[in-house]
């Protein structure tokens, strides 16, 4: 088998939440089970979260909206926003670690605070400029906003440059040129779009000029983070059909996140379910779709409307916000149809089942459908 291009392992991610903090301390629930006390304010999101990502392969993470597939992926690859950080995990990139493994340990003394910064200091510093080396050159990102992702003052062929001026010694006349023929690839007009502002242009032009940014430094994984939110459904498919035929020609490697099933049976090679800031499925996505091992993966199939079926199989309840999210059970006891005591006594775990891995106690005993 060959060696994981993208590999993360037990992710931790907080955020600033002083209210459900608040709320934790008063009910007596521990901010912290799995590692280090968080600083108060800070609660965990994301709960160890591992999966690897293989050459040439398309991985798609699925889950209602708020199932923590962003923050997973972003926060995998140093990208969060201010209010969330990295609270633990180990990130590679070709098997070399790209992100450590950082602590926000609540401080106990002033000289055991100096050296905990010192030696995270020395890391972070040895392993940042390796990180924006593979991040400007070996893996390109589609944002879901694409029209928000454009600095609105800078023209769009200088922007989608900018990794190599950074990152290459390429001159600015290769440079432009490399960039004009990503857009000419992505099927946009070569010089009127490399010298547009991005208010000058159309959601799905703007999704394909960010595909030609990430395209324009080769690289060999692309995230795609909903790149098709917001768009016409003859425009979401065009380019939908685009980023599959720019992963197959260029071989690259794929992660895929989305809410959309359809998309996942048209483009995946392998699927995690994502639910409660927790992976509770993944395997091949002809596996998954046709035999389904957790509960909340034939929720989700369940809903997906498909020619001969009249009546969807909604989800009864509403996605729980990842800092509320129970440690000590599993995550869906209260819209799974086949809860049992022990669901409730723990918080299950991924493990191997009949094929990749699942997170279900009743896993083995359970016959759910799937489409």
């Amino acid at each position: 088998m060959p060696q994981p291009i993208f590999e993360v392992e037990n992710l931790g991610v907080a955020v600033n939440d002083l209210d459900a903090a608040r709320r934790r301390s008063q009910q007596g629930v521990m901010v912290e089970p799995y590692g280090p006390a968080l600083p108060f304010g800070w609660v965990d999101a994301i709960l160890d979260v591992s999966f690897s990502v293989f050459p040439g392969e398309v991985f798609a993470i699925v889950g209602e909206s708020g199932s923590g597939k962003t923050l997973s992926v972003m926060g995998s690859l140093g990208l969060l926003s201010p209010g969330a950080k990295v609270s633990r995990g180990t990130v590679r990139f070709d098997g070399q670690q790209i992100r450590p493994t950082r602590s926000l340990e609540r401080q106990r003394s002033s000289r055991w605070r100096r050296k905990v910064r010192k030696r995270e200091r020395f890391l972070e510093e040895l392993l940042d400029d390796e990180w924006r080396h593979i991040m400007g050159t070996e893996v390109g990102v589609l944002f879901q906003n694409a029209l928000g992702g454009w600095n609105p003052v800078e023209i769009i062929g200088a922007q989608a440059g900018e990794s190599l001026d950074e990152h290459t010694e390429l001159t600015i006349t290769e440079i432009q040129d490399r960039v004009l023929d990503a857009l000419g690839e992505v099927q946009l007009p070569k010089q009127s779009k490399y010298l547009s502002f991005p208010n000058e242009l159309s959601r799905g032009q703007a999704q394909r000029a960010m595909l030609a940014a990430a395209l324009v430094k080769a690289p060999r994984l692309l995230v795609a983070d909903e790149p098709l939110t917001g768009l016409d459904a003859g425009v979401a498919a065009a380019i939908l059909k685009l980023i599959r035929d720019m992963q197959v020609k260029r071989k690259m490697a794929m992660i895929f996140i989305t809410h959309d099933l359809a998309q996942v049976a048209s483009l995946a090679d392998r699927v995690a379910i994502m639910y409660g800031g927790r992976i509770v499925e993944v395997g091949p996505v002809d596996e998954v779709f046709h035999h389904p091992q957790h509960p909340y993966a034939e929720g989700l199939l369940g809903a997906l409307p498909r020619p001969g079926v009249d009546r969807l199989r909604p989800i009864a309840g509403d996605v729980p916000k990842l800092t509320e999210v129970p440690t000590s059970e599993c995550p869906l006891v209260p819209r799974c149809d086949y809860a049992a005591a022990i669901c409730s006594e723990a918080s299950p775990g991924l493990v191997p089942g009949r094929s990749g891995e699942v997170a279900c106690f009743r896993s083995e005993e359970l016959e759910l459908r799937g489409i």
